[in-house]
């Protein structure tokens, strides 16, 4: 019996990779999906990746790496036209991840966070993503005296009491967008570059060095409350004005084919 469902899953999926409306897209992955089976993900990544996955100490966090790095591998594959499998990665000068052997203007970011990932893929120019399940810091009053520049630190105390759990975690993924966006990583200070975070106002960069110049941020609705996660895209035509990118939910029942 053809199971049509599901060919229109997996033709869903190939569609929304390889017909980029705006040269930017946004994935949410469930990474505990029962369809993500641990085996055949692993199947599809390299010898790395594999062993880095089988030092994790718990099944249900090598399950999730497992999962987060599959779907990485199968996005950009449909993206390119390519089987998961045959997707070469390495690492940049910066230590970040790119194509190894695609003579193409992808880029791409990965981030997960408990059962949740978040992919982002552009045609022309760099991205960082970044998602972060809420919690509550044991030290965030700490953490916004260290890691908050000035404004922030005066944007921070003006949130209600209770919008500061979740402006702490918005703060965090544009911040950590940002960084990854440009490739520097947290070795570059969070207190030297300002981002507006409050949620009332547009997400955007207020001040930082010239590498961070010309980055369009946003901060993403996601499915499921108690997440927070953010878009920095390196478009250096762009105002900064566009509409929030659509973010589509990835279908592991048609992924592999």
């Amino acid at each position: 019996m053809i199971d049509f469902a599901y060919q229109r899953r997996e033709a869903a999926n190939r569609v929304a990779c390889s017909h980029p409306e705006d040269g930017l897209h946004v994935w949410q992955i469930n990474l505990d999906d029962p369809h993500a089976h641990a085996d055949d993900c692993a199947q599809v990544l390299d010898a790395d990746e594999r062993a880095r996955a089988e030092r994790f100490a718990f099944p249900l966090l090598r399950r999730r790496y497992l999962a987060a790095h599959a779907a990485l591998r199968g996005i950009l594959g449909c993206s390119l036209g390519r089987s998961p499998d045959a997707i070469e990665l390495r690492t940049d000068a910066n230590g970040k991840p790119c194509l190894a052997d695609v003579p193409s203007p992808l880029r791409f970011n990965l981030s997960h966070s408990a059962g949740m990932a978040l992919v982002a893929v552009s045609w022309r120019h760099e991205v960082g993503v970044d998602i972060e399940r809420w919690s509550e810091p044991a030290h965030l009053m700490a953490m916004v005296a260290h890691y908050f520049s000035v404004s922030e630190k005066a944007a921070f105390w003006s949130l209600a009491d209770e919008q500061r759990v979740p402006g702490f975690h918005r703060w965090w993924t544009l911040k950590e967008a940002c960084l990854k966006a440009t490739g520097v990583g947290l070795r570059f200070p969070l207190d030297a570059f300002c981002v507006e975070f409050r949620p009332q106002f547009r997400p955007r960069l207020l001040d930082g060095p010239s590498a961070m110049q010309g980055l369009q941020l946003w901060s993403l609705d996601l499915a499921g409350v108690g997440w927070s996660a953010a878009l920095a895209w390196a478009d250096p035509r762009g105002n900064g004005a566009r509409p929030s990118p659509t973010v589509r939910q990835w279908s592991w029942q048609g992924w592999r084919i």
